[in-house]
């Protein structure tokens, strides 16, 4: 297997935006990460799309309008694992040597819009929100939540306090959706889901883009002298018959750890799979972050702030940031990506981070993870 790089990144922000297309975001990603890997269009070889909302051929329709140059594009859906489907099948493609050079993009679109409560955007504008409501995901996702504070003591105040770190994150990120901070008190008032998950301690339904170039390491001298990230481990695991949360992702990063030859205590960035605010603190234990338990502690340390000892989310996550689903995992690598060269801007982890995990699951029982290193 040959070593792949992540060449450069680029994103179409995330939110709801009914005037405009999918394609129309999704070229302006593809465009933008082409700009930062410092390649053209015609230098891809091979392309994947990841999307779970829309019509089938989306990847060929956003392809057509970049230009005819033979790409071969494949759509690929994975639930909200899309976009990480679709940047494991780039990095197998250079790595196997079929190809050179490719690109993983991830688009999506919102079936139907919701007008609810027309609120007013950080800059005075009207904007639809689409906000979870209290269906069977998010009962047992509260479930998990009542589980966790009772087993391990837990807190109300710990749970919201992710969100928190969350929304602070996503001020600094021009490409969130949400970015106004919030406080505990207002995540504690906001309106009930799923006892004792408010709307704040829950990701938007939203909208958006995301494109990442890969290559092979011995050819990306030929387009970016900038720092460019190793791909040290990718790897997807299926349901294990245990918990399709906790255990999943347990197994999946030790799979990872070792095809990196790093463990946890090895990371200097992470970004993981935050539906809900319970998703950040039960992944940080299976991630091996913190002892079994310890989850809501760790939060509260304040250890998994931007400058903390592991920063996680700093992108401001899928409760901030915002979950289209397709662009959800490539954004995450994006994030790592922009840290670890240190164009983080305001939101930038000090000392410029070194070694980045991206985390997400999906629906039906799948775990990617993915690590970069320098």
């Amino acid at each position: 297997m040959r070593d792949v790089l992540v060449l450069g990144a680029g994103l179409h922000r995330y939110g709801i935006f009914p005037e405009t297309s999918f394609v129309s975001m999704g070229v302006e990603a593809c465009q933008r990460a082409l700009e930062d890997a410092e390649v053209q269009w015609q230098d891809i070889e091979v392309g994947y799309c990841g999307s779970l909302n829309l019509p089938p051929m989306s990847g060929h329709a956003i392809g057509l309008c970049l230009g005819t140059y033979g790409t071969t594009m494949t759509n690929v859906e994975n639930a909200s694992a899309s976009g990480s489907s679709a940047f494991r099948e780039a990095y197998l493609a250079i790595a196997s040597g079929m190809h050179d050079v490719a690109i993983a993009m991830g688009v999506d679109k919102l079936k139907k819009y919701r007008r609810p409560s027309p609120r007013k955007n950080q800059h005075g504008k009207t904007e639809t929100v689409k906000a979870p409501s209290n269906t069977g995901a998010m009962q047992s996702f509260a479930l998990l939540a009542r589980e966790h504070m009772a087993r391990y003591g837990t807190t109300i105040d710990q749970l919201a306090m992710v969100s928190v770190k969350s929304h602070h994150n996503a001020t600094c990120n021009q490409y969130a959706h949400f970015q106004k901070p919030v406080t505990l008190d207002e995540v504690h008032r906001a309106r009930m889901v799923a006892d004792p998950l408010t709307v704040l301690h829950c990701c938007p339904w939203d909208e958006g883009a995301a494109a990442v170039v890969l290559c092979a390491v011995d050819i990306a001298a030929r387009f970016s002298r900038k720092p460019c990230p190793r791909v040290l481990a990718s790897v997807c695991t299926g349901s294990t018959g245990g918990d399709p949360l906790v255990d999943l992702t347990e197994v999946t990063a030790y799979k990872a750890y070792d095809m990196a030859s790093c463990g946890p205590e090895g990371l200097d960035l992470v970004e993981v799979h935050d539906a809900v605010t319970i998703e950040e603190i039960i992944y940080y234990e299976s991630l091996g972050l913190c002892p079994t338990g310890e989850g809501g502690r760790l939060i509260q340390s304040g250890e998994t702030e931007i400058g903390g000892r592991i920063p996680v989310n700093t992108s401001g996550g899928l409760i901030s940031m915002g979950h289209p689903i397709g662009p959800t995992g490539l954004g995450q690598i994006a994030e790592i990506l922009w840290q670890m060269r240190g164009q983080a801007g305001s939101r930038q982890v000090p000392d410029n981070p070194r070694r980045g995990l991206a985390h997400m699951v999906g629906a039906g029982g799948v775990c990617f993870i993915h690590l970069l290193g320098l």
